[in-house]
């Protein structure tokens, strides 16, 4: 089955301070804010949503389309995901800009101050979903940054009956109530965390069984608690996180979960399989500093689903 995604690409850097914010910035100032953080070390690594997604599902052993947009500085970045086996004929590539980048300062109490580029994600895509096979074909409309694209593929595929996640993570907030519910219907999978479902409902007025009229599944992801699944035929299942000893960066757990999520759905597999699927995959990602640093092989994947699961993995 093809694997479309449509979401983000852009370097991530991590920056760490070795102090306190708080000690920098002085509360009856903040009118006139103007700090300036030391920082003893930089990490420049691969992020955004679109390739994150596309990454692991290239260790999955499986070869997704990728809808995104790069600057004169993304060729190293694709031919990563390249040899991971993911497609990357339908990234456009603008020489006129930088790609995307995430600059993130974390300090010793963990808060972080984020500051995002969209470069050349700002860009129009013009990926065509006619020549795509309902029957052979699922998409995910992850962040992306360009709502104007998200609306656009969005509405190709209800046209087409082509069966999509619409998981708007972080740009949640740049969608409108109307723009939420339109995308939210004929959604097969609706996936939020518990903060962005807060937020969707306040948005929209909508209660849960009113998104499930709209939408055949609701996940929402709970971090160390796990994730619940919601059918509109009224089952709930609760997933369990794979919570490692060796934890030390949470923030690629969201987009390799996501990952999971379409590998288990291409296998045909339950719903309560997918959510083990795809908690698995979240617990390799939490091992790494970054959001594609971690790697297995489909061997340790399946020990460690037979682990915590107590049963063989399906895939």
């Amino acid at each position: 089955m093809n694997i479309i995604i449509h979401g983000s690409i852009a370097y991530d850097r991590i920056m760490s301070f070795p102090r306190y914010f708080k000690d920098n910035i002085l509360p009856d100032k903040i009118h006139s804010l103007s700090v300036s953080f030391y920082i003893e070390k930089m990490q420049e690594l691969r992020g955004g949503c679109g390739g994150n997604i596309a990454y692991t599902l290239g260790l999955l052993q499986e070869k997704p389309w990728l809808i995104a947009a790069v600057g004169k500085d993304g060729k190293e970045y694709l031919t990563c995901l390249a040899e991971k086996g993911v497609n990357i004929q339908q990234v456009e590539r603008h020489e006129d800009i930088i790609s995307g980048s995430c600059s993130i300062i974390t300090d010793r109490a963990n808060n972080q101050i984020t500051a995002f580029y969209v470069g050349a994600m700002k860009y129009n895509t013009n990926f065509n979903f006619e020549n795509c096979d309902p029957k052979n074909t699922i998409a995910i409309f992850a962040p992306a940054n360009n709502l104007a694209d998200s609306l656009k593929y969005i509405k190709a595929c209800q046209q087409k009956k082509i069966k999509y996640i619409f998981d708007p993570g972080q740009t949640l907030a740049d969608y409108n109530g109307k723009q939420l519910k339109d995308c939210i219907r004929g959604s097969y999978m609706f996936t939020v965390n518990d903060y962005e479902l807060s937020q969707a409902l306040k948005k929209t007025g909508l209660t849960e069984n009113n998104l499930l009229e709209r939408t055949e599944v609701l996940i929402t992801t709970l971090g160390a608690k796990g994730s619940t699944i919601k059918t509109r035929a009224g089952k709930t299942y609760d997933i369990p996180a794979l919570v490692q000893d060796t934890l030390k960066d949470p923030t690629g757990a969201g987009d390799a979960y996501r990952a999971g999520l379409l590998k288990g759905l291409v296998a045909n597999l339950s719903l309560p399989q997918i959510g083990n699927i795809a908690a698995t995959t979240a617990s390799f990602a939490i091992e790494t500093v970054g959001t594609q640093e971690h790697d297995f092989t489909m061997e340790e994947f399946r020990q460690r689903y037979l682990d915590h699961f107590h049963a063989s993995c399906p895939i």
